[in-house]
């Protein structure tokens, strides 16, 4: 879209130009953009070109542009004032703010989202929204809506007199906790706290793990990192887990017969 653009920008400013695009695939996805190339095509009579440019060769303060048209087998060679490369959008961080802000990047270091249809821009920390290009390449009108959906979420996360969230949190068996730290080096979101415990004398005693309940989103990971066993999570302890899993067994039995 933004090709199209650049060549009917160019024959509005210099009409006598002409404007020549190599390509290889296209797809317009939006509303009237489909329409918007064919009309950059048919009416403005810039000249699309398939196929790859082998080289570019600068010969008496021209630019020659070799390539090939795919669509007649033919080679192609113009000489052109300027040629513009269609780079690919990157995101200007590779992970440094998703690791200061605890919130998960893709591949190409784009955020995510914590579910692309119930939750379109918020993440897994709670409390940080997303909008615009930093969750992947968009134009405009799609920027503009789902920044308005953050503001949104945003406010209404602001306006409530007390914060609500889901009580599903870590929590540790401080007596029984060997102190190894494993769990704060698999933990996501920077929750795992050391705490010292004290004696009579008030001197520390030991060292061991304390999830901070305020930043801990329930993933699970330091319940399962724990070699000992000795942290759960709110509401599915071993106990709790195996008491669901006995009451399902006269059902399991009803379903049999």
């Amino acid at each position: 879209m933004y090709t199209a653009k650049h060549a009917l920008l160019l024959k509005h400013k210099v009409p006598d130009s002409r404007a020549f695009v190599f390509y290889m695939d296209i797809r317009a996805g939006g509303k009237d953009y489909e329409e918007f190339v064919h009309r950059a095509m048919e009416e403005e009579r810039v000249m699309y070109i398939r196929g790859r440019v082998s080289q570019v060769i600068e010969e008496n303060g021209k630019l020659k542009v070799l390539g090939v048209d795919t669509l007649s087998g033919r080679t192609v060679e113009i000489d052109a004032d300027m040629v513009v490369l269609a780079a690919a959008m990157e995101p200007a961080d590779r992970g440094e703010i998703a690791g200061k802000l605890r919130i998960a990047a893709d591949a190409h270091g784009f955020f995510k989202e914590a579910h692309p249809k119930l939750r379109p821009v918020e993440t897994l920390t709670a409390g940080i929204f997303l909008a615009g290009t930093s969750q992947a390449p968009k134009d405009i009108p799609e920027t503009v809506s789902q920044a308005s959906a953050a503001a949104s979420k945003g406010m209404e996360l602001l306006s409530q007199e007390f914060l609500q969230r889901d009580p599903s949190t870590a929590h540790v068996n401080e007596a029984a906790c060997a102190g190894c730290f494993e769990c704060l080096a698999v933990c996501p979101y920077g929750a795992i706290e050391r705490k010292q415990l004290l004696d009579a004398q008030g001197e520390v005693r030991r060292e061991v793990a304390a999830p901070n309940p305020a930043m801990c989103e329930g993933c699970g990971l330091c319940t399962v990192t724990c070699r000992g066993g000795y942290i759960d999570l709110e509401g599915y302890t071993d106990e709790q887990v195996f008491a669901q899993l006995g009451a399902l067994g006269p059902v399991r039995e009803v379903v049999e017969r």
